[in-house]
């Protein structure tokens, strides 16, 4: 298994429904001769939305409990807003990804999730209207079987929303979802390829969708498939095309909205990313690299699940390191 280095869709992905379905179905005039109720639903969402953009305004992550809340006040809006206009596909959507998103620090736990619900959410969602959001619900359903590790069933939900995508320049995120979840299951050679077809789409996208952090994430993904596939030297050297993203840091993995499964992955990207480092840098800098290095790969193997299938390689690594500080 690897890193989920991916934003879950709820900034990432334009709405698109609205302008793609008839006047009758969109007009607020037609809509609530159709369906009463609609218009206060229309309202709820609006004010959801207010609670969902605060949980995932800037800095909002450092505080994961008021994040909770504010994701619980959208969630109320939204179950309310699909009890006024049931036969809508838009507050059943909008509840779904709410509930995809919602996550509440537990101590000493994992936090509490509502991955479940939210794939059945989404599920009704598919029996009212398929083709509503059809690439962004595949998008979270893909997220979603992913963090309960149903890992066939995230690549059928990648696979279907690479189908439904309305603009191929746009689906630079979901081919590197589905390069993780395929690198999950040990299928190397379609993790390359996805990665790199992320790779190139990623300059493509608009400002909104940050292709620099899309560059960099698809980037450090294939640098570790590379590594996993037995081409080291150019995992090293892809990693330091993705450090040369942001000045030679490796903040981005940490980032909010990036993930890993299980836990220890990331002391995997990053002892990649420091081997890289110190094969650039000389004398005590090297060496210095080398030591964080071997930090990481110490941590990787803490960490690593019984079963992991790169516990091997990730020796070698540690070897490698304490070489390198010689």
């Amino acid at each position: 298994m690897t890193a989920r280095l991916l934003v879950l869709a709820l900034a990432a992905i334009g709405s698109t429904a609205s302008a793609q379905r008839p006047l009758e179905q969109t007009s607020d005039f037609w809509r609530e001769v159709r369906e009463p109720g609609t218009r206060r639903a229309q309202t709820l969402i609006r004010h959801g939305q207010r609670f969902l953009r605060a949980a995932f305004a800037p800095g909002a992550d450092r505080e994961p409990h008021i994040r909770a809340a504010h994701l619980e006040s959208a969630i109320e809006r939204f179950a309310l807003a699909r009890s006024h206009s049931p036969n809508d596909p838009e507050p059943l959507y909008h509840l779904a990804r709410a509930t995809a998103a919602y996550e509440r620090p537990v101590r000493g736990s994992v936090p509490e999730r509502r991955d479940v619900e939210a794939i059945e959410l989404y599920e009704a969602l598919r029996a009212l209207d398929p083709e509503f959001e059809a690439f962004s619900v595949g998008n979270d359903l893909g997220i979603l079987y992913t963090r309960l590790a149903e890992y066939d069933r995230a690549a059928e939900e990648y696979e279907r929303a690479l189908d439904d995508a309305w603009e191929p320049s746009l689906t630079s995120t979901t081919h590197s979802n589905l390069a993780e979840v395929y690198m999950m299951g040990g299928n190397l050679s379609q993790a390359v390829y996805h990665y790199e077809v992320a790779i190139e789409l990623a300059p493509r996208l608009p400002d909104r969708f940050d292709p620099a952090r899309s560059l960099a994430l698809g980037r450090w993904g294939l640098s570790v498939a590379l590594d996993r596939l037995g081409e080291h030297r150019a995992s090293l050297e892809m990693a330091q095309q993705a450090l040369s993203i942001y000045g030679g840091s490796m903040d981005v993995l940490r980032s909010d909205g990036v993930f890993f499964d299980p836990p220890s992955e990331i002391h995997f990207y990053e002892g990649l990313g420091h081997l890289a480092r110190a094969e650039s840098l000389q004398g005590n800098e090297a060496r210095a690299e080398a030591r964080l290095a071997e930090e990481s790969w110490r941590a990787y193997l803490a960490l690593a699940m019984e079963g992991d299938r790169w516990i091997a390689l990730a020796q070698r690594h540690l070897a490698e390191a304490r070489r390198m500080q010689r």
